[in-house]
């Protein structure tokens, strides 16, 4: 019936390993291993760390003539290698990456059948079931007055809302910036600059890696202006060209032939000791230059007080965001965000419906949390309270709801550590209630607890076990949802140092995502073995499902799919 496109994974390792340029088939030589040298390079060092991903996609579906044929059922391979070396006035790096797709196709009444493409519009190469390419590069220069880096970087202003391009790797992110990034320090001032285009992650390292594009490349320039002391003050300001999805393959410098899209300017202010006070202030004004953006102009808000009253600590915290994520209309396309100001929001509770309320163009709030540390030494326990008040004026984008709406949400836990023995547990309830269905029975509502525990045992052994649970209520809306129940757990027993095994459980019966389980249409299981022989070496093999979702952090969320079959990994330092 079909004839699978199977290539040999050793021999796609073995032009990984050499760098090797290859023609349609690929080379039948085997791996050669090298032991690379670390130590000292004229007074320098060489860094690295290796990262190999084997994932085996396991599907249930099936060709409606040939029931018993798992043609959907394929491999991914991913590596990443990225070495850096050099003294303390100047070192150099790079990232190399590869993906390579076996079994993705078959042959089918004669024709080639191809179930996903892996690469597309502006990437080119010997197959298209295969890339591999230089991912971030850098030369990076340290003086006692100038710091500099040519190629890849990362840059933060203030708290983000006006240029936050960090790697974010809870959620698979690593969006750079390739271009010139300065920094020149004398006494208590500090002046920052960033010229450069936006260099999102062509291969993703945990997720599968399906229609891959070229880069759109944003323009992003920055200067920053900071004098530190017991008060510290800062200015910044930043202006973007963004590349617009139409407009096809552009070169890297494609984005600074065009206008000027969107500028902001802001300040910050972060206080000490200001009686019993902690202070801290951010403002930012954005002007938009685009037609095709909506708004002429935003602006945002951020201040927080912290005090330390005995044994509680107090954090308060407020926000105003007015048209702010227009900034990331564009980037968000290719899975990123520039700008992502602090939220305010218990971000493990977020769902498909709540995260727009934290990716809001009109939102206003405040969140009081204080925290009870009970205990000395190696042995303190800490309960807290946190409660928000949000005010969502926003009807666009993502929400369900047809007015405004205003959120209360309450969290309160418990931080223990009395030794080896550790307890982290959260619990909360949230109501988003709308202006035309203000009781509480009629917005939607969320109840939700999540605990982590690890308890020692006897001969260097441990258990941990990380059970939560979410309970979402559905609002009055226009296509009506069901409510549904989200149940998450791990347990993982180690055995001393090198070993730990590790049993994971889901049961989700939400009718927004995407997966469905191994053991029942809303049940999944997994099991995982890790082994790490050094503190620099993990290698870890996985078999089962785990279910789709979203999930949040650093302010900034991503639709993770779910998955089903086999995996492993291997990382190492060197």
């Amino acid at each position: 019936m079909r004839g699978l496109a199977r290539y040999r994974l050793l021999a796609w390792l073995a032009l990984v390993v050499s760098g090797s340029s290859a023609a349609e088939e690929l080379p039948e030589s085997p791996v050669v291993a090298v032991e690379p040298r670390v130590g000292s390079l004229q007074g320098g060092s060489v860094h690295g760390l290796e990262e190999f991903r084997f994932r085996a996609y396991q599907s249930d579906a099936r060709l409606a003539d040939f029931p018993d044929e798992a043609v959907f059922d394929y491999q991914e391979a991913v590596q990443r290698f990225s070495v850096s070396g050099g003294s303390s006035l100047l070192t150099a790096g790079v990232q190399v990456d590869a993906v390579a797709l076996f079994s993705n196709q078959y042959v089918l009444d004669g024709a080639l059948t191809e179930e996903r493409v892996l690469w597309g519009e502006g990437l080119s190469g010997p197959h298209p079931n295969w890339w591999f390419g230089v991912e971030k590069f850098w030369l990076q220069g340290r003086g006692q007055t100038l710091s500099w880096t040519v190629g890849d970087s990362y840059a933060a202003f203030g708290r983000g809302l006006a240029l936050n391009v960090v790697k974010n790797t809870d959620i698979d992110v690593d969006t750079s910036l390739r271009g010139v990034h300065a920094t020149v320090a004398a006494g208590d001032w500090e002046v920052s600059l960033v010229e450069a285009v936006a260099n999102p992650q062509q291969v993703r390292l945990e997720n599968p890696n399906v229609g891959m594009r070229a880069d759109r490349p944003h323009a992003v320039h920055g200067v920053r202006v900071d004098r530190y002391g017991r008060v510290h003050v800062g200015a910044h300001a930043a202006a973007y060209q963004f590349v617009r999805a139409l407009d096809g393959v552009q070169s890297p410098l494609a984005a600074y032939a065009g206008d000027v899209d969107a500028g902001v300017v802001g300040a910050t202010i972060e206080a000490s000791g200001v009686g019993p006070f902690d202070l801290g202030a951010e403002f930012d004004w954005i002007g938009y230059g685009a037609d095709d953006i909506g708004v002429e102009n935003g602006y945002a808000g951020y201040v927080s007080a912290s005090a330390y009253p005995g044994v509680a600590s107090v954090l308060v915290e407020g926000k105003l965001y007015r048209d702010t994520e227009w900034l990331n209309q564009f980037a968000s396309l290719d899975g990123y965000e520039v700008s992502t100001g602090p939220s305010l929001e218990y971000e493990r509770a977020i769902t498909e419906d709540s995260s727009a309320a934290l990716n809001s163009n009109d939102v206003i709030g405040g969140r009081v949390r204080s925290d009870f540390a009970l205990g000395k030494g190696g042995h303190v326990v800490t309960p807290y309270v946190s409660a928000a008040v949000l005010r969502d004026g926003d009807l666009g984008g993502v929400h369900f709801n047809t007015t405004p709406e205003t959120i209360v949400h309450g969290v309160g836990g418990i931080i223990a550590v009395i030794g080896e023995f550790h307890v982290l547990a959260n619990g909360g309830w949230r109501m988003d209630m709308r202006d035309d269905a203000p009781a509480a029975n009629a917005g939607d509502t969320t109840a939700h607890a999540d605990v982590a525990l690890t308890i020692p045992l006897p001969h260097h052994l441990s258990i941990e076990i990380a059970p939560g649970v979410l309970r979402y209520h559905w609002g009055q809306n226009e296509v009506q949802q069901a409510d549904y129940t989200d149940i998450s757990s791990t347990a993982a027993l180690k055995i001393g140092v090198p070993w730990a095994v590790l049993v994971y459980a889901d049961f989700s019966d939400n009718p927004l995502i995407t997966s469905t389980g191994n053991v029942s249409e809303n049940v999944y299981m997994a099991g995982e073995v890790q082994w790490q022989p050094t503190s620099a070496t993990t290698v870890k093999l996985f078999y089962g499902a785990y279910r789709a979702g979203i999930r949040c952090a650093g302010g900034q969320c991503r639709s993770l799919p779910g998955f089903e079959g086999a995996r492993a990994s291997f990382t190492s330092n060197f």
